[in-house]
């Protein structure tokens, strides 16, 4: 299993749909400062079920919905989608290309109130079974496979007690000390 593509629609800076290719190996995203780098990490986290928003460096949910500018009007609705290669069947759907959407929507009745949506390969999911894929794939927001902004100098800076404890979380066995 590799993630194949990122398809982003309307999801923070990225206002039309927008797909980026992530090939098998080491796939590296580079641009000037402020051009939306951040915001592809923060898609992948999206999808991947964070519960906080600060995750996805957002004070709330809404926040993820491009906000307008002066050229283009505020959407009510974003949405983010993982393409997985999964010919060898590491997500538990029988299909060799597995597309985990998720779809967030202002509420009609409550501007302040979002809406979550789940869609594997096209079909509506439950939060639930939408999880459950996940766990049963071991993806996970909280893994230590995507590096964001700041963490490396983060964990640079830290004293060799906090990078052994690192370490020991990483390697499953802090919970043996």
């Amino acid at each position: 299993m590799h993630l194949k593509e990122i398809r982003m629609e309307n999801f923070k800076t990225f206002r039309r749909k927008v797909a980026v290719p992530i090939y098998k190996g080491f796939t590296g995203i580079t641009g000037p400062n402020g051009s939306g780098k951040s915001n592809i990490a923060d898609a992948v986290l999206f999808v991947l079920g964070p519960r906080s928003s600060k995750m996805v460096r957002a004070k709330r949910l809404s926040d993820l919905i491009f906000p307008g500018n002066d050229q283009f009007r505020a959407s009510k609705t974003c949405q983010v989608s993982l393409i997985f290669d999964n010919t060898d069947r590491t997500i538990p759907v029988d299909s060799d290309e597995v597309e985990l959407k998720r779809s967030l929507k202002i509420s009609p009745t409550d501007p302040n109130q979002t809406l979550s949506y789940f869609y594997v390969n096209g079909r509506v999911s439950s939060q639930s079974e939408f999880v459950n894929i996940l766990t049963h794939a071991h993806l996970s927001a909280e893994g230590y496979n995507i590096v964001l902004q700041g963490h490396v100098s983060e964990f640079v800076n830290k004293t060799p007690v906090k990078i052994r404890e690192e370490v020991d979380d990483i390697a499953g066995i802090r919970k043996y000390d």
